[in-house]
């Protein structure tokens, strides 16, 4: 029996990725006796499993809420299953579909420039928190419709609220405080929509309309929707864009291919989401007892999707651990898959395309700085916390 915890340091803070392989050989469904859980390591099963309707988002989908019983959110679309998620998803899908993404392309090139135009004047900077970090914020507030020149500090609030203790797994006291100050923040704002002193916008606007004539949607939805939206728009994307730079920096012969038709720099950017997926895992709580290939997973048991491992699977990708932008995978876990696949994939895609082609285009021979550069390391996400480079 291969040893594994999500909360062990080999995977936390190491590479687990050998584990991965361990557990893919030889226990790909395996269960976690003192978590009541199980842990599933292989991209076919993920893929299945996420579009299994007997397993519910409504107990949590996180390692801290399923595993250490850290308690579920139900006002967060994220953690609602339908019905109930389904006009709430309908109307925010109005401010990401394909053709809005396209539309907001030419405001994210403009600015993505004038952010590159000090790391390019100073001959280098961070590319995480000068650059993707800020992109990613103030679309983030796009979308939430929270104040653009308040993107900073909305930014600092989310890089706290994944603040992981080494000694203590799953979430801290200083994660939770930068939690209640943005929550405080974001109720205050939408008192100020409310009284007329600020305009609405984004999904502030659609949440208000929607609760004029629905008496369900009340102000802890509008709240946390705000809160779940902006935390989604601007954790991940800023650190799969910087893994796409790091892995373009560290492959060169990948790099060369920017160059040449049919590649592109979104290939580029996904290829990166898998190799260096920002969310590790992600769960489900069993409502039905669901025969599962040679296993029972019986009610109330968990269940959880290992996307770090699922994407490093040679039964679906070739070469796995190797970054190839030619891929051209039919099936991607990137961002999820069945019901409650992302909500903003279009905008993230849009958003990691325009984010490297305008980098690319005034840095095309960068070195990354690896000694004052650093990771996140948590048992939730992972991914580059800041990446140093310089401009030759």
């Amino acid at each position: 029996m291969v040893e594994y915890d999500p909360f062990m340091a080999t995977v936390v803070e190491g590479d687990p990725n050998p584990l991965y392989a361990e557990l893919r050989a030889n226990t790909p469904r395996l269960f976690v006796e003192r978590y009541n859980a199980w842990f599933f390591s292989t991209f076919e099963d993920v893929w299945n499993l996420e579009k299994e309707q007997r397993l519910s988002v409504a107990n949590g989908i996180t390692p801290s809420q399923l595993l250490l019983g850290s308690p579920a959110n139900p006002f967060m679309v994220s953690q609602m299953e339908p019905p109930i998620h389904t006009p709430y998803r309908a109307a925010l899908n109005e401010l990401v579909k394909p053709s809005v993404a396209q539309k907001l392309e030419a405001a994210m090139r403009a600015e993505a420039q004038a952010l590159l135009g000090p790391i390019r004047a100073q001959g280098g900077g961070d590319l995480l928190l000068d650059y993707a970090g800020p992109l990613a914020s103030k679309f983030g507030c796009w979308l939430s419709g929270l104040p653009r020149e308040d993107s900073p500090r909305l930014m600092r609030w989310i890089n706290g609220f994944f603040h992981r203790d080494p000694e203590k797994p799953g979430d801290t006291g200083v994660g939770g405080q930068a939690g209640m100050e943005m929550i405080a923040y974001i109720t205050d704002f939408v008192g100020q929509v409310r009284a007329g002193k600020r305009e609405a916008e984004g999904a502030v606007s659609v949440l208000l309309d929607a609760q004029k004539t629905d008496p369900s949607v009340t102000d802890n939805h509008v709240v946390f929707m705000l809160f779940n939206l902006q935390i989604a728009a601007s954790d991940t994307v800023p650190k799969a864009v910087s893994a796409t730079f790091h892995r373009l920096w560290s492959n060169p012969a990948e790099r060369a291919k920017l160059n040449d038709k049919p590649y592109s720099t979104l290939a580029a950017f996904l290829e990166a989401v898998r190799i260096d997926m920002p969310t590790q895992m992600q769960g489900r709580t069993a409502t039905e007892r669901i025969e599962f290939g040679d296993i029972v997973i019986e009610p109330g048991q968990k269940t959880m999707f290992m996307f770090a491992s699922a994407n490093r699977d040679a039964a679906e990708f070739d070469a796995p651990d190797l970054y190839r932008i030619d891929r051209g995978n039919r099936r991607t876990l990137g961002f999820g898959n069945g019901l409650h696949r992302c909500l903003g994939l279009h905008i993230a895609q849009v958003e990691g395309k325009v984010a490297i082609e305008e980098a690319m285009a005034v840095m095309p021979d960068y070195q990354v700085d690896m000694a004052a550069s650093r990771k996140h390391k948590t048992e939730y996400v992972k991914g580059w916390s800041n990446l140093v480079v310089t401009i030759q």
